[in-house]
């Protein structure tokens, strides 16, 4: 008999954050999260925020439709959402945990939250710190351009992202385009 996969240790975002230390623990947590079958009604669903009014954030019984060994109430629905929630909240412990386990409408509400926080939501405003990044002196060139490509790739507009092009929501994530690679190529190695 094989042994079961095991998930990765959950790591922690600090009081200072970069893009890709988010990202790297962002994407193991949505691993560990995945591991538990509860957690997956809720990856795309969006409901409303927890008030006193509202304890059960607009949750409803599962219907007819599913099968009834698989039907959940809407209080076990809403306890295994703030587990989940819960969860997300443990993983960025320097921001407000009702922010995310009360307040939250979506999974991706939740990211939203954590990047606004560190300062690196993708708003197309910071896209003007663009100027401010060039060859620091410990640094090899192969550091920066790591550093562009990085900040690029963060301002490309995504399906998940919360920007639009002209009011219009993406419908799929966009790439950095081949042009665009051989430049910043070109311009980290003349810094």
């Amino acid at each position: 008999m094989g042994a079961s996969p095991q998930a990765p240790k959950q790591w922690q975002l600090t009081k200072i954050g970069t893009i890709t230390s988010y990202e790297s623990s962002r994407q193991s947590l949505i691993y560990v999260l995945s591991l538990d079958k509860n957690f997956v009604p809720f990856r795309d669903a969006t409901w409303q925020k927890q008030t006193a009014a509202n304890p059960r954030r607009g949750i409803t019984n599962y219907g007819t439709a599913v099968p009834e060994a698989q039907r959940l109430t809407t209080a076990q629905k809403n306890a295994h959402l703030d587990l989940l929630l819960s969860q997300i909240a443990n993983f960025c412990p320097v921001i407000s945990r009702n922010s995310i386990v009360k307040h939250s409408t979506s999974v991706n509400d939740t990211w939203q939250k954590i990047r606004q926080h560190y300062g690196f939501q993708s708003t197309g405003a910071h896209f003007l710190y663009l100027a401010s990044i060039h060859l620091q002196p410990d640094e090899r060139p192969e550091d920066l351009f790591k550093r562009l490509i990085a900040f690029f790739e963060d301002n490309l507009l995504s399906i998940h992202g919360g920007l639009t092009h002209h009011g219009v929501q993406a419908t799929a994530d966009e790439d950095l385009s081949p042009p665009h690679s051989k430049t910043l190529s070109s311009s980290s190695c003349s810094s």
